[in-house]
């Protein structure tokens, strides 16, 4: 497959074997650096068969080139990413998240900040295909994961020719970018309902949400008191990472993320996300000193005109606590939470259509 706007993706014969496809690619710059599976018209039949769609069902047009993204080439990138051709309703169903104009897909692609895709999966699909919500689910080692993250990275590249350097005008990067990130929710150890259900969806549904998200730090805890878990959770969330002083507040997501654990001692005090929201749009706040003295009375006027109370000369670090996405994932060892920041576009989420042709 060639960078290009049809429909179907190009058959090229290569001479040689794996590692002469793999050059033929990466000349091209159509890998993410690491070794790839060729895409043969074998391994690509059977990724598309798995979704029961036609090979040319367009899912959706992947800016900046509004190349239409069929099935087909959606497969050819799965099946260089390593995927196996079950997890194919998935990745359909975040490129279609993707896509949607509330995601900015075209401002994701080809800002200087950092953002890039991740993809958070509910439902009992989770079980089914191996996704890791546990221990480590941010990290190494899980299969699908990792290989449904880097398709959808190179898609984003190969289809919607978000080139680094060349379209894509981030300076820096980030690594969640490199290949997209993926987690699943641990809805099992949740003591709140999952985050599929909060857009709508019934708790048994299979669902992906895509959020564009430009950075993440860790909140360790080592206090085993609730009140003092939920203090340091709140402050780490507005005081770390891009959200702390960074134009607050942010007309898009904070995203928290907590371990099991984290999350009993907070429900504890706080039985609903609901609850939780509102607390930390009131206590994740930043000074306003925090901005050079500039900006503090535009900041204090703009917030005025939007109904956004300055309490303390403290400024929220996002505009209502419905922006604040709460996720529980990881395992049952430590102390351990993450704050993500978004940036450009808001939570998408779409159903995963497994096996229906539709």
């Amino acid at each position: 497959m060639e960078q290009d706007i049809g429909e179907m993706s190009r058959q090229v014969a290569v001479d040689g074997g794996p590692d002469e496809v793999e050059a033929y690619l990466r000349e091209r710059g159509m890998t993410d650096g690491l070794p790839i599976v060729p895409p043969t018209p074998e391994r690509v039949a059977a990724a598309v068969a798995a979704t029961g769609l036609p090979a040319d069902h367009v899912v959706s047009d992947i800016p900046p080139l509004n190349a239409p993204a069929t099935v087909e080439k959606i497969a050819v990138n799965a099946v260089m990413a390593g995927c196996s051709p079950e997890v194919m309703p998935v990745l359909i169903a975040a490129i279609d998240a993707f896509c949607d104009p509330q995601m900015n897909a075209h401002g994701v692609q080809t800002t200087t900040n950092p953002v890039g895709p991740m993809l958070v999966v509910n439902g009992p699909i989770r079980n089914q295909l191996g996704f890791n919500f546990g221990s480590g689910c941010f990290g190494p080692g899980s299969y699908t994961n990792a290989t449904v993250g880097r398709a959808m990275r190179l898609a984003l590249v190969n289809i919607g020719g978000a080139i680094p350097g060349e379209v894509d005008k981030a300076p820096l990067g980030w690594p969640g970018k490199a290949t997209s990130l993926c987690v699943a929710e641990n809805e099992e150890a949740s003591p709140w309902p999952p985050y599929h259900t909060e857009a709508g969806f019934d708790s048994d549904a299979n669902v992906v949400t895509v959020l564009a998200v430009n950075g993440m730090w860790p909140i360790t805890d080592m206090h085993h008191e609730p009140e003092q878990v939920l203090h340091h959770v709140t402050h780490g969330l507005a005081t770390s990472g891009p959200c702390g002083g960074h134009d607050a507040p942010n007309p898009f997501p904070a995203v928290l993320v907590m371990s099991p654990v984290i999350a009993e001692m907070v429900a504890s005090l706080l039985p609903t996300k609901r609850e939780l929201r509102e607390h930390l749009f009131a206590e994740a706040r930043v000074p306003l000193d925090f901005y050079p003295p500039y900006r503090r009375q535009p900041t204090r006027d703009g917030l005025q005109k939007l109904g956004v109370a300055i309490e303390n000369d403290r400024v929220p670090i996002v505009l209502s606590p419905d922006h604040f996405v709460v996720l529980v994932a990881g395992g049952e060892g430590g102390l351990q939470s993450a704050g993500l920041s978004c940036m450009l576009g808001l939570p998408t989420s779409r159903p995963i259509l497994t096996g229906t042709g539709s």
